[in-house]
């Protein structure tokens, strides 16, 4: 990894690709939130005024100049001017939590290596060789990608730390359908069968489609067998 000028803007290069200097949160979200709040929709007048209301001296300084950069990079400013996007406005004013959320999710997936490695790895990153997968997926050479690993991998999860993923019931998928279902709820005691399996196990079925009803009942043991092994070995 390293930082190359262009015009006085840093990048740092990390293999084929670009991550941007600034972090997203607090640098980028509260930049975006000032000229949001000082522009609203319509362009700045000029860079001295962003850059002064940004708390720098010049525009023509480094530290500026990358900002804006990156701004880009997570595509809360428009390509040309300086002009907050529809995204930097949801991530700054979203009427919602889940709303900002998902623009914060969206803006860091802008950023061509973080959307790589959260397609394949989510929201956090392999503590055992990494610069492993440096080499697989940025194309550097295994020193370069060694030195790269820490400072890669602390980017990626200060970025990341802030996104709430959505969970998942741990059971999805395993529900039965109502056609698995066996109805015994308007069934009388003469209608239906005991099945006995040891002292403690009981399964009553009705007499009548014995066979279709037993197979019902068997897909419903295998599915509540399969959701209690997978919590021991959880």
């Amino acid at each position: 990894m390293d930082s190359r000028n262009s015009k006085e803007v840093t990048r740092v290069k990390v293999g084929k690709y670009d991550i941007p200097t600034f972090r997203l949160h607090p640098n980028l979200v509260d930049a975006t939130r000032v000229l949001y709040e000082n522009f609203k929709s319509e362009e700045a007048p000029d860079l001295l005024t962003v850059a002064k209301l940004l708390g720098h001296k010049t525009d023509k300084s480094g530290g500026f100049l990358t900002k804006i950069a990156d701004l880009r990079s997570y595509g809360l400013l428009t390509s040309r001017g300086v002009t907050v996007t529809d995204l930097g406005k949801k991530l700054t004013y979203g009427t919602s939590n889940e709303e900002k959320n998902e623009a914060f999710k969206e803006a860091l997936l802008k950023i061509p290596l973080w959307k790589e490695f959260h397609g394949k790895f989510g929201k956090t990153l392999p503590t055992s060789n990494f610069w492993v997968e440096l080499t697989k997926i940025t194309g550097l050479e295994a020193p370069d990608a060694q030195k790269a690993e820490e400072n890669v991998r602390n980017a990626y999860l200060a970025d990341f730390q802030y996104v709430k993923e959505e969970k998942k019931p741990k059971d999805e998928g395993t529900k039965m359908g109502d056609q698995d279902k066996i109805d015994t709820s308007t069934a009388k005691p003469s209608t239906l069968e005991e099945l006995r399996f040891g002292d403690n196990v009981r399964i009553w079925l009705p007499k009548e489609n014995i066979k279709e009803a037993w197979a019902k009942a068997k897909k419903m043991i295998d599915i509540y067998l399969g959701i209690e092994a997978s919590k021991e070995e959880g």
